[in-house]
Order: C-alpha cells, then sequence, then structure tokens
C-alpha cells in the first residue's frame, strides 16, 4: 500500500487558487474500503513531523487534537483513491499544514496513511524582503527634513 501522488510545499499569494493531489493505492487485488481525508493543522510542521515519527500504527496519533480541522472526506470501494484539495481565494489565515489522512479497511485491522504539505501565503502586494527594507529607510530619508519645515496651517 503506498501513496501515487502526494502535496507538496507551496507558497502562494493571497488571493491564489491551488490544488493539492493525494492519490494512494491500496496492494493486493481484492476489493478494499478506502477512505481519504483532508485535514488543516494549524501548528508548525515541524513538531507535527517528530509527532508523526513516533505516532503507533493503530493507536490514535496525538495528531487529531483541537488545532485540526477535518476539511473532506472521500470513501471508495476498490484499491485506488485519489482526492484534489481545491483551494480558492487563498487567504493568510489558511496558511499552515494540510494532511491528507488514507484509512485502509482491507484486512482485519485499519491501516492509517498519512501525507502531509505546508501551505505558506504571501501578501498580495508583499515586495521581496530586500526590497521592502530599502523602501523603508529611503521613506524616512526622505520624509524627516520635511517634518521640521514650515507646516501650512490654516489661519483661525
Amino acid at each position: 500500500a503506498t501513496f501515487t501522488e502526494v502535496p507538496k510545499d507551496v507558497t502562494v499569494r493571497e488571493g491564489d487558487d491551488i490544488e493539492m493531489p493525494c492519490a494512494f493505492r491500496a496492494s493486493g487485488s481484492t476489493s478494499y474500503s478506502l477512505e481519504i481525508q483532508w485535514w488543516y493543522l494549524k501548528e508548525p510542521a515541524r513538531e507535527l513531523a517528530h509527532e508523526l515519527a513516533i505516532s503507533v500504527p493503530g493507536s490514535r496519533s496525538k495528531v487529531a487534537n483541537k488545532d485540526a480541522t477535518k476539511i473532506s472526506t472521500v470513501r471508495v470501494q476498490g484499491n485506488d483513491i485519489s482526492h484534489r484539495l481545491r483551494l480558492s481565494g487563498v487567504r493568510r489565515q489558511d496558511e499552515g499544514v494540510y494532511q491528507c489522512r488514507v484509512s485502509d479497511y482491507s484486512d482485519d485491522e485499519t491501516q492509517e496513511h498519512k501525507a502531509q504539505a505546508l501551505l505558506r501565503v504571501l501578501s498580495r502586494f508583499a515586495p521581496p524582503d530586500v526590497q521592502a527594507a530599502e523602501a523603508v529607510s529611503h521613506i524616512q530619508s526622505g520624509a524627516a527634513p520635511r517634518r521640521h519645515g514650515p507646516a501650512a496651517r490654516p489661519t483661525a
């Protein structure tokens, strides 16, 4: 049993549309029941990767915490499943880790498989960091002398 397509980390600008693929193939030829779920996880990917590494197969993983939100579920009979997550008009608050979880109900026990990707959302108008810093210093030096000059005040 293996992922045939996994989501990749992606950086987009606010307002963009994105798609994250997730496809899974179960091993063997008998008919299976497969379920695919997309989850949104708020916390940083670093801790998640660590938690996923130490979670024991079959046990409820700690990752299913209060910061995880289920987005969608698709269930099929058979041994192939795929489900693309589509986000349109991405906002800053959509930033985070998106996890594809596949539950394989083929044998007596349920196997859970996970793949995840990080979505970063840049501000629509953010220039690259270097230019932003230069622009700020330029504005400050340019505006300073004017501020102390004679201000045009309306006379009473």
